[in-house]
């Protein structure tokens, strides 16, 4: 009997020390997958030009696997890929981009890693980090996964995967070896385009409802975002005789039926029987967008039964109108700086989107909106997206902070107020940030003590 309660309680500590480690945000796994000094990524980037400035910090990139909760209480492992500026006293900002849409799960940034092949993540990965923006790329849920489904434009599933790989890349910090480690501060930003443009205000707003207490979004510039479904997209798609991309209207209606209705949704009762028949093969993360497209009816709406389109037009309470409207993104007030950016020539999102969400925003009271809409002569998604993208990360570099050590208020510079938080800390015991705990421990010894504080005291003098 002894011997039989002790392998009970053996048991029963595993499955809680198991349980309680299943956090979501716990790394799984992580590769170190690339380096780039300064001289290849200058190589790398040429053909940019002036677009983009010069990299100040070699990078270390890698993949990360990380855990996530489904709303289910399902436990889920998410991947990403995070590239990092190389510096031993410098603590960096923490940029999240979220990408465009895309259906090929070998395209995730975590399996493609960072290559100009991918132009997107590429771009962005070799401009951010060497600039000093410890820069995130998650893949999103069921991306990359070839067993999942992935939710497309489903708002909480993007905070989920940003949320969780921000803590994720805070854990890397801490566990990686002395000569790899690196340090973030407290500032979090976001920005990304069309897909990437709609999660990064999902992801804005599940951060300021959600989780606002735990990261700090100094700025947001979602770009060419789908914003308003319920109103701007479902009226564009009920005029237009055809759409130039017409995968995107199932991708939607498939990953709403998947999320909203369950994996045994009958197809049937919504497409008509070719359709229902192909629809979860065609996104299953194996055929290209453009393949897609080649097989699909212009208008992508003569994919759905007469009698659903007429439902669905006539009827306020349809199954796919609330789903959409369950998504839309105009319901609350943006606290932090966010800058909307949209191309007027826009063929596949209309820029309507972007002055909807602007208007709402600000009828609410929002403070410090900004508006960037594009003439038509930039051209249509694909085109401006370039533009949008530089430009959107030029907002964002003129609010980054990079802080030394000792620089515990985070505004980038050593002064008087740094010596407060650093008696306070030593004194008072205040609870501190861990980027504030790094910052205050100038003599290496895990500890904030009167001798941190002589030191910085003299970097203080030597400032001055």
């Amino acid at each position: 009997m002894f011997i039989k309660n002790n392998i009970l309680k053996f048991f029963l500590f595993s499955f809680l020390l198991n349980n309680l480690d299943a956090e979501p945000g716990n790394i799984i796994s992580y590769e170190l997958e690339n380096q780039f000094s300064l001289n290849e990524i200058q190589i790398a980037l040429s053909s940019f030009g002036a677009l983009v400035g010069d990299p100040v910090y070699s990078i270390s990139v890698y993949k990360l696997y990380y855990e996530s909760h489904r709303p289910s209480g399902e436990i889920d492992t998410l991947s990403g890929l995070v590239c990092i500026p190389n510096s031993p006293d410098k603590a960096f900002p923490i940029l999240s981009y979220q990408h465009g849409t895309m259906t090929l799960d070998n395209d995730a940034p975590s399996i493609t890693g960072l290559t100009l092949n991918n132009i997107e993540i590429g771009l962005v990965g070799l401009a951010a980090a060497p600039a000093g923006f410890i820069t995130l790329f998650p893949d999103y849920e069921g991306i990359g996964n070839f067993e999942k489904f992935h939710p497309y434009i489903v708002a909480d599933s993007y905070t989920r995967a940003v949320v969780n790989m921000v803590r994720s890349v805070r854990q890397l910090s801490s566990i990686l070896n002395d000569n790899q480690k690196f340090q973030y501060n407290d500032q979090v930003s976001l920005f990304g385009y069309s897909e990437g443009g709609y999660a990064t205000l999902a992801v804005q707003k599940g951060i300021q409802f959600h989780h606002s207490e735990e990261m700090n979004i100094v700025v947001s510039c979602p770009m060419a975002g789908p914003y308003d479904l319920s109103g701007t997209m479902v009226d564009y798609f009920l005029s237009i005789p055809s759409y130039p991309r017409p995968y995107y209207v199932p991708y939607v209606l498939t990953s709403h039926l998947w999320t909203y209705a369950g994996l045994e949704v009958d197809f049937y009762q919504y497409f008509e029987p070719f359709w229902a028949d192909t629809l979860p093969s065609l996104y299953n993360g194996t055929f290209s967008s453009s393949f897609i497209d080649n097989i699909l009816p212009e208008n992508p709406l003569d994919i759905l039964l007469p009698e659903v389109l007429d439902e669905f037009i006539a009827d306020e309470n349809h199954f796919f109108r609330q789903t959409l409207n369950t998504n839309t993104l105009l319901d609350w007030v943006p606290q932090s700086p966010t800058y909307i950016f949209h191309g007027l020539g826009d063929d596949i999102i209309p820029s309507e989107n972007a002055q909807v969400a602007y208007n709402n925003f600000i009828e609410n009271g929002a403070q410090n909106m900004n508006l960037i809409l594009y003439p038509t002569f930039y051209g249509g998604h694909t085109a401006v997206a370039l533009t949008c993208i530089i430009d959107g990360f030029d907002v964002i570099q003129n609010y980054q902070v990079i802080c030394p050590k000792g620089d515990l208020s985070g505004d980038g510079n050593l002064a008087i107020d740094d010596i407060a938080y650093l008696k306070e800390s030593i004194f008072l015991e205040n609870s501190l940030t861990e980027f504030q705990w790094w910052a205050g421990d100038l003599d290496s010894d895990l500890f904030h003590s009167i001798f941190d504080l002589l030191l910085l005291s003299d970097l203080i003098q030597n400032e001055i």
